[in-house]
């Protein structure tokens, strides 16, 4: 972090295994002073950034993408696992507050959101949002009985308003078959379960080999490869976490030792999920 960017009011949050294995999860909630460019590296830190402007102006650059930043009704959220820098304009200090969260399904969440090429909402009434950071901001405070169920109830409503803004969860046509559909909402739910093609073609309610030639003529790609392809994922995603030891992460890829974890890994990713971690760390 530069010298000329202030970090006030910092509450850092250290969730505890079961929050990040079940819950959202806040990691820290802040209020930034920019009067220069502020620049991180790609999984510097795990999460996702969800900020607003309180004063100033400036620019946010992400994922090849640029967004003018400034006060108002708009919100912004941030893949962390991409580069990305905010920068007051000249003469500007750039005020910015928010929060970075966490939770099982972060990646589902920006794939729908469109990521870094969507990363901007522009709300109706902000209000509702910045209410509820406040009252995130008690609750980690005071950390009462119950208080991470408080903080994943607070955080669910708040990705709700993200949501409802871009009409998210209206209807809309269907643009795959059903079949697929079905098989593409299994695994997101359990991106971190080795699917059986069997298993999924009960759940699609098509015969094996049927799953697996429509799949192939709509997608592009073979089922099993895709079954693991997002399971290398969720691991990747997992493995950002610092929190998280390999055992733990091993734990939640429903893997029976870590061995078998690092084997799964080492075969996809060609190394091991300490040395993948340890090259992360090295790109901070």
């Amino acid at each position: 972090m530069n010298e000329k960017t202030n970090r006030r009011d910092l509450q850092a949050v250290v969730p505890s295994a079961k929050a990040r294995s079940l819950l959202w999860h806040v990691f820290s909630l802040d209020t930034a002073y920019l009067e220069v460019a502020d620049h991180h590296e790609p999984f510097e830190k795990p999460g996702a950034h969800l900020f607003w402007i309180l004063s100033g102006h400036g620019t946010l650059e992400t994922g090849g993408n640029k967004y003018l930043l400034q006060a108002g009704e708009s919100v912004w959220l941030v893949d962390m696992t991409k580069a990305r820098t905010y920068a007051p304009s000249a003469g500007q200090r750039l005020v910015k507050r928010g929060i970075r969260v966490g939770g099982p399904a972060l990646e589902s969440w920006h794939k729908e959101f469109g990521g870094s090429q969507q990363a901007h909402f522009d709300l109706r009434e902000a209000e509702p949002l910045r209410k509820a950071f406040r009252n995130l901001w008690r609750i980690c405070r005071r950390k009462g009985p119950g208080w991470e169920w408080q903080v994943h109830l607070t955080l669910t409503e708040m990705l709700g308003i993200l949501l409802r803004s871009r009409d998210t969860l209206s209807p809309n046509p269907p643009d795959l078959p059903a079949a697929v559909t079905r098989v593409l909402n299994a695994v997101e739910s359990k991106p971190h379960y080795d699917w059986k093609v069997k298993e999924l073609a009960r759940i699609a309610g098509v015969s094996y080999s049927g799953l697996r030639t429509l799949f192939f003529a709509v997608l592009h790609e073979n089922l099993h490869s895709f079954v693991q392809r997002r399971r290398l994922e969720h691991a990747q995603q997992l493995l950002t976490d610092p929190g998280l030891s390999i055992k733990q992460v091993a734990e939640q890829m429903n893997f029976s030792s870590e061995f078998y974890f690092s084997h799964f890994f080492k075969k996809l990713q060609g190394m091991s999920p300490r040395d993948y971690r340890k090259q992360q760390s090295n790109k901070r």
